[in-house]
C-alpha cells in the first residue's frame, strides 16, 4: 500500500499565490496525499479560495484562526498530521512536478534516513525562474553526500521547500521554537542534524520553488533573519561568524538606504549580535566595517 504524505502549509493572507501552492500539492502524481492547511485568520480572499478547493478535492484540510505566526501554525498542522511521511510547504511557493513521488521513493530506499531534502529555485512574484537555491552539495561537487552540519556556519544550505521527513521526527525533536519569527526552519534543521547524524538524505533534483515577494519573510525580515539567524547558530554551535551582518548591509545598500541611517542602524544591530560571537570574529568584523567606512566603537 502506498503511503500516505502529509503535507503541511501555513498561510496569511496569500490569497494571490494561494492556488499555485495548492495545485502544486493536489496536481501531484503521488496521489495518496493529504494537504493541511493552517491559515491564521486571513481578510483577503483565502478563505473563500479554500472553501472551494476543499469542495472539488477532499484530500484538502484546513483550518482559519487567529496564531502566534507561522512556527505556531505549524506546530498546530503537525498535530493534525495522519500521514507516515511529512513535506512543508509555505502558502507561496510551490512543488516541481514529481516532487512527493520522489520524495517518497528516497526515503523508502534509504530506511535509515530521517529527514531529506532537495535542490531548489527561487522564483519572483510572477513564478518567474530567478536564480538556483545555494544548496549544498552542489552539481559541480560530483557528489550527494550531505555537508557536515559545521557547514551551516557558511549559511543555511537547505531550501525549506524542498524537505521531507518522517512523521516521528517531531515527536523526537519537539516543536518548531514559536519564539522565533524568521529562523524557526533553519533552527529545526540545526536541531535534526544533531539529533540524527548521518541520517540526512539529499535529492539531487529540484524538488520546490521558493517564492521572493514583498511580503515573504525572507525579504520583508531582513534584519530579523540576520539576527535570529546568527542567534540559532551560537545556541546549537557556540557562535556566529560575521557574514550574516555584512550580507544584511549589502541588502541595504542595494535596497538605497543611506550610508547614515546605515550606519545608525549597524551600530544598534552590532550592539544586538556581539554576544553571539567570538572576540576573533567580532574583531574581523569590526575591521570589514571599517573598511567599507563604517567604523564604529569597539
Amino acid at each position: 500500500m502506498q503511503p500516505l504524505v502529509s503535507i503541511i502549509m501555513p498561510s496569511f493572507n496569500q490569497a494571490t499565490y494561494l492556488n499555485d501552492a495548492l495545485d502544486s500539492v493536489l496536481q501531484q502524481s503521488w496521489r495518496h496525499v493529504e494537504l493541511i492547511v493552517m491559515d491564521g485568520g486571513s481578510t483577503d480572499g483565502s478563505v473563500a479560495i479554500l472553501q472551494a478547493r476543499q469542495a472539488q478535492d477532499p484530500r484538502l484540510r484546513w483550518w482559519s484562526q487567529p496564531d502566534k505566526g507561522p512556527a505556531h501554525a505549524l506546530n498546530k498542522a503537525l498535530q493534525k498530521v495522519r500521514g507516515t511521511l511529512v513535506g512543508w510547504l509555505n502558502s507561496d511557493d510551490r512543488y516541481t512536478a514529481g516532487a512527493i513521488a520522489r520524495g517518497v521513493t528516497s526515503m523508502q530506499a534509504h530506511p535509515e534516513w530521517m529527514m531529506c531534502y532537495g535542490q531548489g529555485e527561487h522564483i519572483n512574484a510572477q513564478g518567474q525562474y530567478m536564480e538556483h537555491y545555494p544548496t549544498l552539495p552542489t552539481q559541480e561537487a560530483g557528489t550527494h553526500q550531505v555537508p557536515e552540519k559545521a557547514t551551516f556556519q557558511n549559511g543555511c544550505f537547505i531550501c525549506q521547500p524542498t524537505v521531507f521527513f518522517k512523521a516521528v521526527m517531531p515527536r523526537l525533536l519537539g516543536p518548531l521554537d514559536q519564539q522565533l519569527g524568521a529562523a524557526f526552519d533553519f533552527d529545526y534543521w540545526l536541531r535534526a542534524f544533531n539529533a540524527f547524524p548521518g541520517r540526512i538524505g539529499f535529492i539531487p533534483t529540484v524538488q520546490a520553488q521558493s517564492r521572493l515577494h514583498d511580503d515573504c519573510i525572507t525579504q520583508r525580515q531582513r534584519r530579523r533573519v540576520a539576527i535570529e539567524g546568527m542567534a540559532t547558530l551560537a545556541r546549537h554551535q557556540g557562535s556566529a561568524p560575521g557574514h550574516w551582518v555584512l550580507t544584511y548591509i549589502n541588502e541595504q545598500t542595494q535596497q538605497g538606504v543611506t550610508s547614515h541611517a546605515l550606519k545608525q542602524d549597524i551600530e544598534q544591530l552590532m550592539q544586538e549580535i556581539r554576544s553571539y560571537m567570538q572576540p576573533h570574529e567580532w574583531h574581523t568584523l569590526l575591521t570589514e566595517l571599517e573598511n567599507r567606512q563604517y567604523p564604529l566603537n569597539a
